[in-house]
């Protein structure tokens, strides 16, 4: 436990309280976000607008995650393998079982946060209301949905260049963002593009934030969908790090 807990103590200082891109992309910016469509780009009846503070809420949080996980994890596990830090840890007596579970555990704290401050905001700014069953279903759906995209968060990091990394994280988290309705009503795009973005796994779990916001029949169709893409990134986090070890051993051998 003592190892754990000074695993964790470490990681939170260098990942999230010293590291201010890390805050700025995953919380700032989907705030700020919030903040423009809400009060600035948004009219209406009171009842329309009041609908729409709660599910763009629900979208910017949503949004969040996608930018922790292909973004600041992805970062972050890739620069941790660059600099031997793993190696380190792997040869240690604890071996990599604290690592990923303290890093694992300030993705949720994260996720928690975003919960925190954008609801805030929601609440303060746009006098959004929700009871207790609403926000325990919330946070429920938050901590189970985020799994996949974590997953592929994780996938990314094992590609070897930077510069490709950042890419990859540009060309899956804003087009995802764009075509699961996180940014503008997926009704607004082509009718092929909702046919794809209805298959994301942000766009499961948003359609299942709303509909426990709005209290509406929950769909388990959405949790298949989740689970389906948990199943699939822990595929590709499997298939990418068999093929760094085996570039790894090529490299070696020459």
């Amino acid at each position: 436990m003592k190892t754990f807990l000074a695993q964790v103590a470490f990681d939170g200082k260098r990942l999230v309280f010293r590291n201010f891109s890390f805050i700025f992309f995953s919380l700032l910016m989907p705030a700020g976000f919030y903040l423009l469509y809400t009060k600035v780009m948004i009219s209406g009846s009171a009842v329309a607008i009041k609908q729409f503070n709660i599910s763009y809420m629900n979208q910017m949080i949503v949004f969040s995650i996608l930018l922790e996980a292909l973004f600041s994890i992805a970062s972050i596990l890739k620069r941790d393998r660059d600099k031997g830090f793993t190696t380190f840890l792997r040869l240690s007596p604890k071996g990599m079982v604290p690592y990923y579970v303290s890093i694992t555990f300030w993705m949720l704290m994260m996720s928690l946060l975003s919960v925190i401050v954008l609801g805030g905001i929601a609440i303060g700014v746009n006098n959004v209301s929700l009871d207790a069953s609403q926000w325990l279903g919330f946070l429920g759906i938050i901590l189970v949905g985020q799994l996949p995209i974590l997953m592929i968060g994780i996938a990314l990091s094992h590609i070897r260049r930077e510069e490709m990394l950042s890419l990859a994280s540009n060309l899956l988290t804003f087009p995802m963002a764009i075509i699961s309705g996180l940014w503008w009503p997926i009704s607004l795009l082509p009718k092929w593009l909702q046919t794809i973005g209805k298959e994301t796994p942000t766009y499961f779990v948003n359609n299942l934030l709303n509909q426990v916001t709005s209290r509406a029949t929950v769909d388990l169709t959405n949790l298949v969908g989740i689970a389906i893409w948990f199943v699939l990134g822990s595929l590709l986090v499997v298939v990418m790090t068999k093929h760094e070890q085996r570039k790894g051993v090529a490299l070696g051998e020459a």
